[in-house]
């Protein structure tokens, strides 16, 4: 088995950590009955049910790039920037009602708001990017690999 460095050990399992936490606590906040109501909201429209059908996809994605990383592989840190885009992407579109759907938006009124709720939520995102991309072992760990990768072709 290979080295893992730390930094990429406690990256990948804080994607993973944070994304069953959000649902517990999800659960926690709105109970049985909320959670219910949610996904019955969440299906009265074809675009509501494809937005939530995506979120649900980008959460596997995510929990898939953490596994990847643990593995050395470089897609899971791409794939893991990329979920993170299209989800901020998505919050300003939804927030400033650029986009229709009602879910997974932050009701604000000014930009100003908005950025701080959004640090706010992706804080452990951002920390989680850090570790991946900033310390030389975990630039070196995703290098190394990808080398031994093209020296076996």
């Amino acid at each position: 088995m290979r080295f893992v460095p730390v930094p990429v050990m406690i990256g990948a399992s804080a994607i993973v950590a944070t994304r069953c936490l959000e649902f517990i606590l999800l659960f926690d906040d709105m109970g049985a009955a909320g959670v219910s109501d949610f996904i019955q909201a969440s299906a009265e429209s074809w675009v509501n049910s494809i937005i939530l059908l995506c979120s649900l996809l980008i959460v596997l994605i995510e929990c898939l790039g953490a596994y990847a990383m643990m593995r050395g592989r470089n897609w899971g840190r791409w794939a893991f920037v990329g979920c993170q885009a299209v989800v901020v992407s998505y919050m300003l579109l939804a927030s400033f009602e650029w986009f229709g759907p009602k879910i997974f938006r932050f009701d604000t009124d000014t930009q100003g708001e908005f950025l701080h709720a959004l640090l706010m939520q992706k804080i452990p995102d951002i920390v989680v990017l850090l570790l991946l991309f900033v310390p030389p072992v975990s630039r070196q760990f995703f290098l190394r690999r990808r080398a031994a990768f093209q020296a076996a072709r």
